[in-house]
């Protein structure tokens, strides 16, 4: 069974790349075939990955910091600058290959350039042809794309390739109006592009609490706020799941851009991503349950 799912929020500074990128080496340490792919264009993604493996654009200068660091031509730009393998596009133009289970889709500062153009149809359907064209969910267990916080040309590209989506959250007063226009935004994709969606579903996997204090030392507001937006009305109406679990902070985070949970030495992160992964694979068996039964239940795998 693939899954391309996005990790995505209409609110910046929610933890969302972090999440992204520590589930997606947790998941290839564990022998599962990860694809990451950066499609913010602040490219925090890329960054964190280039740093740990020692990458770095072929267009960024040389210095004495990164002599020692691989040229990278792969990014998102090729993708969205993609139409058809015709005319001789290879694999290698978009995938980086990191280890024998991780590799990534970079984002680069050129991707800017298609948002402000206006994005045409075609490059709003380019990643979701380059998968189909490449046949990647056959070579992925997980394709895992990191998204920007607006509603944007790149939000519609990402969402347009996904089977999943979901919501990493702060909590504060507008934690709720945010999952409120994420709904929107995805109701709005099924309704311009309902071909697409009649064939694959685009489900919601659920929101998860992120950079949230250890039990023992969530202060008494936020665990307050917390409950307030679990129990929203709003959300209950849009049958909107929460994870049980929540990703806590951890203070490397800010310091090490090429910080890792996975490599790393804290006990305590490691089993609180392992619960997370546990749960998020597990949401995703359930939807695809539910989606089999709702076809009649027959088998199959599904593309």
């Amino acid at each position: 069974m693939r899954n391309v799912i996005s990790f995505l929020n209409m609110k910046g500074g929610v933890g969302k790349t972090t999440l992204c990128k520590e589930i997606g080496l947790y998941l290839s340490r564990n022998n599962k075939k990860v694809l990451l792919i950066d499609v913010d264009p602040q490219g925090n993604l890329t960054q964190s990955i280039f740093e740990k493996f020692k990458y770095r654009h072929e267009y960024e200068s040389e210095t004495e910091n990164n002599k020692k660091y691989r040229i990278c031509k792969a990014t998102i730009s090729n993708v969205f600058e993609y139409t058809s393998v015709v005319e001789g596009a290879k694999e290698a133009d978009f995938i980086l290959t990191l280890d024998e289970n991780l590799s990534i889709i970079p984002g680069d500062l050129n991707a800017v350039f298609f948002e402000r153009s206006g994005g045409s149809s075609e490059s709003e359907n380019a990643i979701k042809n380059l998968i189909e064209d490449f046949n990647i969910k056959e070579k992925y267990d997980y394709i895992l794309m990191d998204c920007p916080p607006t509603f944007s040309f790149y939000t519609t590209a990402a969402l347009l390739a996904s089977d999943f989506y979901i919501s990493p959250i702060h909590p504060d007063s507008y934690s709720v109006l945010g999952i409120d226009l994420l709904f929107q935004v995805a109701e709005r994709l099924r309704k311009v592009y309902r071909d697409r969606f009649k064939l694959l579903p685009l489900e919601h996997l659920g929101v998860i609490f992120t950079n949230i204090p250890r039990p023992r030392s969530i202060p008494t507001g936020m665990q307050n706020m917390m409950d307030d937006i679990r129990g929203s009305k709003v959300l209950r109406d849009l049958q909107v799941n929460f994870f049980n679990t929540i990703f806590h902070s951890n203070k490397e985070f800010s310091k090490k851009i090429d910080y890792f949970i996975a490599d790393s030495n804290s006990e305590l992160s490691y089993r609180n991503l392992r619960d997370i992964v546990t749960e998020f694979e597990k949401s995703i068996h359930l939807l695809r349950e539910d989606q089999r039964m709702e076809r009649g239940g027959e088998d199959g795998e599904e593309s």
